[in-house]
């Protein structure tokens, strides 16, 4: 290895770090719907043109621990990262 690999790993070095924000913790819950002129959309066509994955509303934002709503910039001492997917 050389020096600045070396140093890197013995530092913890992180090229991107993840903030410890409520948006990119493992206990942030939210619900994903489609708005009301999507689904009434969808159901004109006759097939899914929208779906919530794609084109969702992420709403009620809550925290899995304590249940209360967050915003997603929001922090708190019982962060925890996501597991990777």
């Amino acid at each position: 290895m050389r020096k600045q690999s070396e140093a890197q790993a013995k530092q913890g070095y992180v090229s991107k770090a993840v903030p410890a924000t409520c948006g990119n913790c493992a206990h942030f819950f939210s619900k994903t719907t489609l708005p009301h002129w999507m689904l009434v959309e969808n159901k004109n066509v006759g097939w899914e043109r929208y779906t919530a994955e794609i084109n969702g509303k992420e709403s009620n934002l809550r925290c899995g621990i304590g249940g209360f709503a967050v915003k997603k910039t929001g922090a708190c001492n019982e962060f925890m990262n996501k597991p990777e997917k």
